[in-house]
């Protein structure tokens, strides 16, 4: 039974269900996984994408702790004769309790668990009954339970090469991994079973745990090994030392020939093998020379003999921010939604991909029968460890994140004790260097608050820009395109008397097409040198629009068009950018680092839409300066100038408003922007390739907010210079102004 991860669904009528014989694994005409091992199933759950079907429920009389009161019906390890040893447990007088118990390590069992039916999934009995690394065998989780039949169905689906968990702290993962191994391991003939973990330490770690626990099984589920009392590197299974059982998983030979190794972390770990198990462990933690979503792509192929999945892999892991191993971990959690599948019916990567919540899985808050307690209990009650509790983990987790006041510690609080995925993927604070929180707010109103679409959300409104009837440099028009290369707000358009408005004056010397809503916002350009390359790699080209607080119809204070796109003809993007400034009338503001760009702008007569480096009188400017407009920024304070531009703007209009001062207390942010939300948390103001929209939208707030209420060429020739933004300290919970 699944009481937390999963809701029960009809697949089929009762009287055929339950009058066929079901074989275990994937049954496409009922869209169903079948982990029941008996022929027979029963109830039906929908499980993070996927339709799971169990045994058929035995009579109430066969359930484990029947005839109990409910209060005392609670796990307890079956325990064998006295008299069973290591040297006789094979004598005929002990046959019933050994069969018994590889039926159940095959079969499962049916208990009564403070008066409710749970099946126990066979791997998770034996994680119960059997495995122990410490002094203590495990108590019993519910959720674990739930944990191993998802893991079950992964196994048995034919299309599926494992499973990969986004998992909270102090779950039991790597044990459960572990028990994986021993489990499978003892049980089937000539397999190869891998384990690897982050580094090379804790893989050999996590192995001596194994290894402990392997010791310490039953004498009748303990194989003979090779002879290594203390294995190193790998443990081997050699041979057999009992008669074949009842629901035994092996063919009877000789010897089992079945090993289970550690690697290192390296690309080539277990490339080339043939892998039946495998347990990769902290992927989401892998080093930046073993990127994870390369790795899998290569061991993926270890699992496999031609066309059929040969093997399995179960993939846990915390999650790093991105550049320390986050990011190829969330590229494979992406891949694995059971969701979307290729016509060969499999997700991206082959794997389907699991969350749990961490009030779920959070230790002193579970009851005795291994219940997860949640919510706050009606009257004080005891927990599994006798403790009494008066709140649930739910409010436990709130009240914890409530009295944390540093931003860098709620973040990292936030990140291992995640209540959903997007917590689960939170970088660290101290690797953006501006406002995360008001960043992730952002992100995750975008992605859950407003409706999807094609886009990610409706307040874009993709399309292109394009002359109209095919004249260039007459007027432009906006056709709605759900591939297009502008993501425009949904209010992003100006009145149309406001549109293609545009007069021939001189400028500064020079007679050209000038726009008339200088003043209102302004372009922000990243321009790139040439067209894509042979190998399609290459920067792209970054244009936003940024508008103040205006009277042509556009959002006050807003960011109006986001473009992140390379065209195959770089002329593509010229075009582009001239038609956004002719759309809009206003005036652009690149960044000096394509010599082409600027002569396109100055042939086709638009020298008078590029504003002058803010930075600089007019009288200083040099001669190139002079001639083509922008901003060269390779120097310091201009570079100061793009990062406080973007950390106020995140400050003021990002996230959450935690005062009045530009929006209402509790207002969330109207940027519909998420890439270009994910580069801001990502920038390196001292190393921007790989940011065009930083780029970008920085210089469209300086070069709206420069030029906001007067000319660069009339300033006082003695006025000092100022970066117009205000100044903000992140290093407290909230941000204050300097």
């Amino acid at each position: 039974m699944f009481f937390y991860l999963g809701d029960e669904i009809q697949v089929i009528d009762d009287d055929t269900r339950l009058n066929r014989k079901w074989e275990y694994g994937y049954n496409s005409d009922i869209d169903t996984i079948i982990i029941s091992k008996d022929g027979t199933l029963g109830s039906v759950f929908k499980v993070s994408g996927i339709n799971i079907g169990l045994p058929v429920e035995p009579d109430i009389s066969q359930f484990k702790n029947f005839g109990l009161p409910v209060d005392s019906q609670i796990w307890q390890r079956d325990i064998a004769p006295a008299e069973l040893n290591i040297e006789n447990w094979q004598e005929t007088r002990f046959d019933d309790f050994v069969d018994s118990q590889f039926n159940k390590r095959k079969f499962g069992e049916w208990i009564l668990l403070g008066g409710k039916k749970v099946w126990l999934v066979g791997s998770y009995w034996f994680f119960l009954q059997e495995y122990k690394e410490l002094s203590t065998y495990n108590k019993l989780r519910i959720i674990q339970n739930e944990f191993e039949m998802f893991w079950e169905a992964c196994k048995a689906d034919q299309r599926c090469f494992g499973l990969i968990y986004l998992k909270n702290r102090r779950f039991g993962a790597s044990a459960l991994g572990n028990n994986e191994l021993i489990y499978t391991g003892s049980a089937f003939e000539d397999k190869e079973l891998g384990l690897i973990s982050k580094k090379g330490d804790d893989v050999k770690k996590l192995f001596n745990r194994l290894v402990r626990a392997f010791k310490r099984l039953s004498p009748y589920f303990k194989v003979e090994t090779d002879g290594n009392q203390t294995p190193k590197t790998e443990l081997i299974f050699a041979e057999q030392n009992r008669r074949k059982r009842i629901g035994e998983m092996i063919s009877e030979d000789e010897g089992l020939n079945t090993t289970i190794r550690w690697h290192n972390t390296e690309l080539n770990a277990m490339d080339g093998d043939a892998i039946f198990r495998s347990l990769l462990d902290e992927t989401g933690k892998w080093p930046a020379q073993v990127p994870f979503d390369n790795y899998w792509s290569i061991v993926k192929t270890s699992h496999t003999v031609g066309s059929d999945i040969t093997g399995k892999a179960m993939v846990v892991s915390t999650v790093n921010s991105k550049a320390k191993g986050g990011a190829g971990f969330q590229n494979v959690w992406k891949q694995s939604n059971p969701e979307d599948r290729n016509d060969n019916g499999q997700t991206e990567s082959g794997l389907y991909r699991l969350f749990i919540d961490a009030a779920l899985g959070l230790q002193g808050f579970y009851d005795k029968f291994g219940f997860s307690i949640v919510d706050d209990p009606e009257f004080p009650m005891l927990n599994d460890s006798d403790k009494e509790i008066t709140i649930g983990a739910d409010t436990y987790l709130k009240n914890k994140r409530n009295g944390i006041k540093s931003q860098d510690k709620l973040n990292e609080e936030i990140r291992q004790f995640p209540r959903n995925v997007r917590e689960a993927f939170r970088d660290e604070s101290k690797d953006c260097v501006f406002n995360l929180t008001k960043i992730i707010e952002q992100i995750d109103h975008n992605t859950f608050e407003l409706e999807e679409d094609d886009l990610g959300n409706l307040g874009i409104q993709r399309g292109n820009f394009t002359w109209k009837d095919g004249v260039p440099d007459t007027e432009v028009i906006f056709k709605p395109n759900k591939e297009g290369r502008f993501w425009v707000h949904i209010d992003g358009h100006p009145a149309p008397e406001y549109r293609n408005q545009r007069e021939s004056k001189y400028r500064n010397g020079t007679l050209g097409m000038t726009p008339l809503n200088i003043g209102v916002g302004c372009i922000g350009v990243d321009p790139f040198n040439r067209s894509t390359t042979v190998s399609g790699q290459g920067s792209n080209g970054g244009i936003h629009l940024y508008v103040n607080t205006n009277t042509i119809g556009l959002p006050n204070d807003n960011f109006i068009f986001e473009y992140i796109f390379r065209p195959p003809k770089i002329e593509i993007f010229y075009e582009d950018v001239i038609m956004s400034m002719v759309y809009y009338s206003m005036p652009i503001l690149p960044e000096m680092s394509s010599d082409k760009f600027s002569q396109y702008l100055i042939d086709r007569g638009y020298r008078n839409y590029v504003l002058n480096n803010p930075f600089k009188r007019y009288k200083d400017l040099s001669y190139e300066e002079k001639r083509v407009g922008g901003i060269n920024a390779q120097g310091n304070k201009i570079r100061e100038a793009q990062y406080q531009a973007v950390n106020t703007y995140i400050e003021d209009y990002i996230g959450i408003a935690r005062d009045n001062l530009n929006r209402s207390i509790g207002q969330i942010g109207d940027f519909p922007f998420s890439r270009t939300l994910e580069q801001w948390r990502d920038t390196d103001p001292d190393n921007r390739t790989d940011f065009d929209a930083y780029i970008s939208s920085s210089l469209a707030l300086i070069g709206a907010k420069s030029n906001y209420v007067r000319r660069i060429e009339e300033q006082d020739e003695k006025a000092p210079i100022k970066i117009p933004f205000r100044k903000y300290d992140n290093t407290g919970r909230i941000s204050k102004i300097v």
